[in-house]
């Protein structure tokens, strides 16, 4: 009996998160996910599960602790069962400020999960990955436009995603002759709930909108991920950005 493919979405209760997870389940994965609020993981189940019953299993993490990755991939091994052969990083926060106006107090925080969080579930997705039977299996980094080009107003969030940047090519190459494919997305404005909870200026962002939009929406993030994880185990797609067209930097 052929067992039913499987995802993990890390980070899935809200932007670009949360819809993939509900992308995923509509291309007929059986997806576990993670957040880090109980009320808002349970809610996302039960909207799911009343479209697609038993596709669908959430857990309430820290994605910035060790053993994250391992405790998604695991839930949806003894859920289904089946091995997630796709594994989508997007747990992050951001922080608005430079490095003499930003709050020092949420560097630690910042970094913890933005980086040392990211770094943890991709070294625990490579040795669980190869751990599975013969067949591709993607890592999906979710970055951002800023960890390549210089963003004036919040480089201490741009510094994180320019490391993560190069551990994502850098565990590519390590793991590429296994069959492990590992991708990043660089989105640039993208709407969501982000910005709310990293605490940008409302009035600023709007103002980005009205010269630089519209911008993107999540499920045009999520429609990129679907595209690269489609193709056929010889392809891989390892670097994307993706920029409102109106978006200048």
């Amino acid at each position: 009996m052929r067992r039913p493919k499987a995802a993990v979405v890390s980070g899935g209760t809200c932007g670009i998160g949360r819809a993939l997870v509900e992308a995923l389940v509509d291309d007929g994965y059986r997806v576990g996910f993670s957040g880090r609020v109980r009320e808002r993981v349970e809610a996302v189940v039960t909207s799911v599960a009343s479209r697609h019953p038993h596709r669908i299993v959430g857990i309430t993490g820290d994605a910035s602790l060790p053993g994250h990755a391992t405790a998604l991939i695991t839930a949806v091994r003894e859920t289904f069962p089946a091995w997630a052969s796709v594994y989508v990083l997007c747990a992050g926060h951001g922080l608005p400020g430079t490095l003499t106006g930003s709050d020092p107090a949420r560097w630690e925080a910042l970094v913890h999960l933005n980086l040392l969080g990211a770094m943890h579930q991709m070294r625990e997705c490579a040795a669980l990955f190869g751990q599975m039977p013969e067949g591709v299996r993607d890592l999906v980094v979710i970055g951002s436009t800023v960890g390549r080009t210089l963003s004036d107003a919040n480089p201490v969030y741009g510094a994180t995603k320019v490391a993560l940047h190069s551990l994502v090519e850098a565990l590519r190459r390590e793991r590429c002759a296994t069959g492990m494919r590992v991708s990043l997305i660089e989105p640039g404005f993208v709407v969501s709930g982000f910005q709310v909870s990293a605490g940008y200026d409302p009035e600023w962002f709007a103002g980005i909108e009205r010269e630089q939009g519209p911008l993107l929406r999540p499920e045009d993030i999520a429609r990129v991920v679907r595209f690269i994880v489609q193709q056929p185990p010889h392809v891989h797609i390892d670097d994307v950005r993706v920029r409102p067209t109106r978006q200048r930097v």
